[in-house]
């Protein structure tokens, strides 16, 4: 009896099962996929097998485990299935927890050795995160425990900032299950890692921002889903639910406009120019709202004529503390006979929305003239400005503002024209190539003493 030998070409002409609803996942193993539980039916895995090459009735399809090459599974195509897929059902209990590797094994009708694909490797996590519980309700093998005197006593203030521990255990724990507490309706989710799964327990802090509302009786619960979507249950998918008393009482916030410090006018709704900010060199934003608590983040917003600057962020240290920003003097300058919003924003600790306080709508005077921003030629040298007709002698100058600052000279203008041309150095355009810069001019009455009147800003990329 002739006995074939397997080459490269006939290895190829048998392919792995396919396992209709694996699903990809990421684990140190580098599996072709995951198997869920959900797809054991009655006990039983489909394996969807295509027609290998070649294939003929009476050919015999067996399925192997892991390295050994004893069957655990086979099936003898008749006339009537060949070239045509079919289904065979493995035992579920045949594979272990772990990395499983399934090879399909063709033993043709007129051979004596099979020809084996190469392994299918899948991965199975069995039993499910807490273990198997039938039937609904509470899962007992899922353990929530607090610290006795937040049992006893709930949580207020100081203890929700100092943190509450709150440790989950369960059987059959593995690195990448994700655990979701839930906190009196509110969701938070915690991934295992392989050092908690090797210890059998997590430890979830949580702190003020997750103690999101007042309640006599606040709620916590969890479940948990592994790495292949097997969920705790699976009809007990909770455990069971602990309450404590929530007190932390913060105060409902209530953020009021901000000031600035230079607006003396008009109950701090209008700033003077020329007689309050003339020769400041930025304004000040003061900030002081109801309900501030500590590790509270806080930006000021100066929203101007064209365009918005934000401020650093401070972190509020002890409640009720007033803050204080700066905001540059070019920011106000380019308001002048305009005005600007001031307002800011608050950040809980432990969330991510920025809440927006009230706005002051504040006016800047304006000068003696009405400067707009000036324009620049396309080769970015020359500065044009604009500006009323003069019939006694003016000077103007440009102002760079870039990586460094610097100032032109003071340049006549001509009497009885509405436009002057300004030289900008192209070395200055050079060193800021790429970067965001801010150019003005002044206006001075020559001889006279009488203030200097600034234009508005020209922003542009260099």
């Amino acid at each position: 009896m002739t006995t074939s030998q397997n080459t490269d070409s006939d290895i190829q002409a048998v392919d792995p099962v396919q396992i209709p609803g694996m699903i990809s996942v990421v684990h140190p193993a580098n599996p072709d996929g995951g198997l869920p539980l959900s797809l054991f039916a009655n006990g039983l895995l489909t394996l969807r097998v295509d027609p290998w090459t070649q294939q003929s009735g009476g050919d015999n399809a067996r399925i192997l485990l892991g390295d050994s090459d004893v069957p655990v599974l086979n099936k003898t195509i008749d006339d009537s299935e060949k070239d045509s897929p079919f289904n065979m059902y493995l035992q579920g209990d045949l594979l272990s927890h772990g990395i499983n590797k399934i090879r399909l094994s063709v033993l043709r009708i007129n051979q004596t050795t099979p020809q084996t694909s190469v392994p299918l490797t899948v991965l199975l996590h069995r039993p499910r995160p807490g273990g198997e519980v039938s039937g609904p309700g509470d899962n007992p093998n899922l353990t929530l425990t607090l610290p006795a005197d937040v049992i006893a006593n709930g949580v207020d203030a100081a203890t929700a900032a100092q943190g509450v521990s709150v440790k989950i255990s369960y059987p059959y724990m593995r690195a990448d299950d994700v655990i979701t507490l839930d906190r009196d309706s509110q969701e938070t989710r915690h991934t295992v890692t392989a050092f908690e799964a090797s210890v059998g327990n997590v430890d979830i802090i949580l702190r003020t921002a997750d103690f999101w509302q007042d309640n006599p009786r606040f709620a916590l619960r969890y479940r948990v889903t592994d790495l292949l979507g097997n969920t705790s249950g699976p009809q007990a998918i909770w455990s069971r639910t602990t309450y404590i008393d929530v007190h932390v009482r913060q105060p409902a916030l209530d953020l009021i406009r901000p000031k600035v410090l230079e607006a003396r006018e008009l109950n701090g709704e209008r700033l003077n120019f020329e007689i309050d900010f003339y020769s400041a060199d930025f304004a000040t934003v003061e900030v002081n709202y109801t309900g501030s608590a500590r590790d509270q983040q806080v930006k000021v917003y100066w929203i101007g004529r064209n365009s918005t600057y934000g401020s650093e962020i401070q972190t509020v240290s002890q409640a009720g503390q007033t803050l204080t920003f700066r905001i540059p003097r070019n920011e106000v300058v380019d308001c002048i006979g305009t005005g600007a919003a001031v307002m800011y924003t608050v950040r809980l600790p432990g969330t991510i929305t920025d809440i927006p306080s009230a706005r002051l709508n504040l006016t800047v005077t304006a000068q003696k003239h009405r400067l707009p921003e000036p324009t620049l030629d396309s080769s970015k040298t020359n500065l044009r400005a604009y500006h009323p007709m003069f019939s006694t002698a003016h000077t103007a100058r440009v102002a760079l503002f870039g990586v460094t600052v610097r100032y032109g000279q003071e340049i006549p203008i001509t009497p009885n024209t509405s436009q002057t041309d300004l030289r900008v150095d192209p070395a200055w355009i050079s060193e800021n190539r790429g970067r965001p810069i801010m150019i003005n001019w002044t206006l001075r009455e020559t001889g006279t003493g009488t203030p200097i009147v600034f234009s508005w800003f020209l922003r542009l990329t260099a």
